[in-house]
């Protein structure tokens, strides 16, 4: 059977084919764990002899079978999600690090037949075989290490080199599932997402033309690749530009200012992605370097052309020390953006560094439509700073949650996707039209003596006081009032009372959004890997009821 019969082509596959074709030397990927760097020609030949390893495999076991990634980040996480894609699988990227309960849903629900993993991984990786089984499926292993695939490569058929093989395979149609990603279970049981290749090429593509990537750009990357910021947003627009992504296994703050600094004289960074708690860490590890690294660190962080918060709101503290006149990021000034797994990026602050106003998420990118909505009145919301539920439609929104059709359902209004956020269309003059979001309907809404409250502009007041770290703003059932506002609180002030917050919040907020409880926490508040909290959790643990007896 002919390569051309098992194997298919799409968007992103025909962009890095291109690549290989006009600049086969250029850096694709470098693996900085494994000190690998591989090139858009090697890239196309890995993806080709994996892909024709996993056909087989994908075939016997359907359409669209779903296909687990379970390998330590680096090269082999994007090659095996590539070459799933190629062989016609649906790829369903884990996190090594998370519990086995958390796995086993995960591979479980999506009705896994086979888990590609690696040396470091295969122990957990059969344990989730038998977890898949025990359930009832059918599941294979299969461990793969970058000597094998590359020992197993050929140059194709006839003698052709990967670029020209591809170029006889048919093109997916767009309909068809490309990824499954979970949502990360902060309002409930996490979801399966399924992305299909139109909207992955929807996505990735709208990224890549709003944020000006050229080939050029080499990111650092230090995101998880099993969630929409560290895939769709970082690594798969690099290789759609034909630009390089150095991956990094996990963050290290002191680490992240040398490699800026980049004394080594290796390819400069010149674009850099994290969560609000990265740019809180880099701060503090700003401080721990010696005061001639200091200055240093700091006019490098200055030549990088575009830095990037997103997957939580930013506060404005870090934002301030981050940006101000001679402050740690010389004088850059971060991009925010507003997404979902459901959705890819919907809306960044404007291009222009005058346009990045804090506490705003920007305008829609390329292909997706924004909408506020009334329920209530069933209307939608064009009036400045009203208040209004956030919803989407466009190519990049996914169509799905794998198997549960009834809550598809109740997500979509008139084919527009429900994001379960407030927002308001800004009246600020200096972010006049833009998105700024007030918090999550189900948690970050508290409704009060029949006030409905924003957590965030809490959370923001809050962390522009001194001393303030970190902060998470809940809503506590309170038999006379409904909720009371109430905070989690990590300070460097001692003796901080609930009086205290009141008496200094007072001339900020109005006074009905004054907390009326306080929880101190040393270190820092509980968060996922991108840097959400799960406050239905926190608020139990946080503030546990009192039985009377």
């Amino acid at each position: 059977m002919s390569l051309s019969s098992t194997l298919s082509s799409f968007p992103l596959l025909q962009q890095i084919i291109q690549h290989a074709r006009t600049s086969p030397s250029s850096k694709a990927i470098v693996d900085l764990p494994l000190s690998l760097s591989v090139t858009y020609s090697e890239l196309t030949a890995d993806i080709l002899s994996l892909a024709t390893t996993l056909a087989p495999l994908i075939a016997e076991n359907g359409h669209e079978a779903r296909v687990v990634v379970l390998c330590e980040k680096g090269y082999l996480v994007p090659l095996a999600m590539l070459a799933t894609w190629t062989a016609g699988g649906l790829s369903v990227p884990m996190l090594p690090s998370l519990p086995l309960p958390e796995q086993s849903y995960m591979a479980t629900n999506a009705e896994t037949s086979l888990i590609i993993t690696d040396a470091k991984y295969d122990s957990r990786a059969q344990e989730l075989k038998g977890e898949v089984e025990k359930a009832g499926g059918r599941c294979e292993v299969l461990n793969i290490s970058l000597e094998d695939i590359r020992r197993k490569s050929s140059s194709g058929e006839e003698g052709r080199n990967a670029e020209d093989v591809f170029a006889d395979l048919e093109v997916l149609d767009g309909e068809r599932r490309a990824m499954m990603l979970f949502t990360s279970g902060t309002t409930g049981r996490p979801k399966g997402v399924v992305t299909r290749h139109s909207a992955l090429t929807a996505q990735v593509s709208a990224v890549a033309t709003s944020w000006r990537w050229s080939p050029s750009d080499n990111l650092l990357h230090i995101l998880p690749l099993n969630h929409l910021h560290g895939i769709i947003v970082a690594l798969l627009p690099t290789l759609w530009v034909g630009a390089t992504v150095e991956l990094w296994e996990k963050f290290d703050g002191p680490a992240i200012w040398k490699r800026w600094i980049n004394e080594e004289g290796r390819d400069p960074i010149t674009m850099f992605f994290g969560v609000p708690t990265v740019y809180s860490r880099l701060i503090q590890a700003h401080s721990t370097l010696p005061p001639e690294l200091q200055e240093k660190a700091t006019k490098a962080s200055s030549t990088l052309r575009l830095q990037v918060s997103g997957s939580a709101p930013l506060p404005e503290s870090v934002k301030a020390t981050w940006e101000k006149e001679g402050g740690v990021g010389g004088g850059q000034v971060l991009l925010e953006r507003y997404g979902m797994t459901e959705t890819g990026i919907i809306a960044m602050t404007g291009w222009e560094n005058e346009r990045r106003i804090k506490g705003h998420v920007g305008f829609a990118l390329p292909g997706t439509e924004i909408r506020l909505w009334d329920e209530e009145n069933n209307k939608g919301v064009t009036e400045r700073e009203v208040a209004g539920g956030v919803q989407v439609r466009g190519p990049p929104i996914t169509k799905e949650y794998w198997r549960l059709p009834e809550v598809t359902a109740k997500e979509f209004q008139d084919g527009w996707f429900k994001t379960g956020d407030v927002g308001v269309w800004s009246a600020d003059p200096l972010a006049m039209g833009q998105l700024r979001i007030l918090g999550r309907s189900s948690t970050d809404i508290i409704k009060s003596g029949g006030e409905k409250i924003s957590a965030v502009e809490i959370e923001r007041a809050i962390l522009e006081l001194e001393g303030m770290k970190d902060c998470a703003v809940v809503g506590v059932d309170d038999e006379e009032w409904g909720q009371v506002v109430s905070v989690c609180l990590v300070t460097t002030r001692p003796d901080v009372t609930v009086a205290d917050l009141r008496k200094e919040l007072r001339e900020v907020i109005a006074p009905y959004k004054l907390p009326k409880k306080l929880k101190i926490y040393e270190g820092e508040i509980p968060r996922n890997n991108m840097g959400k909290v799960n406050k239905k959790k926190l608020v139990l643990e946080a503030f546990p009821i009192t039985l009377v007896v």
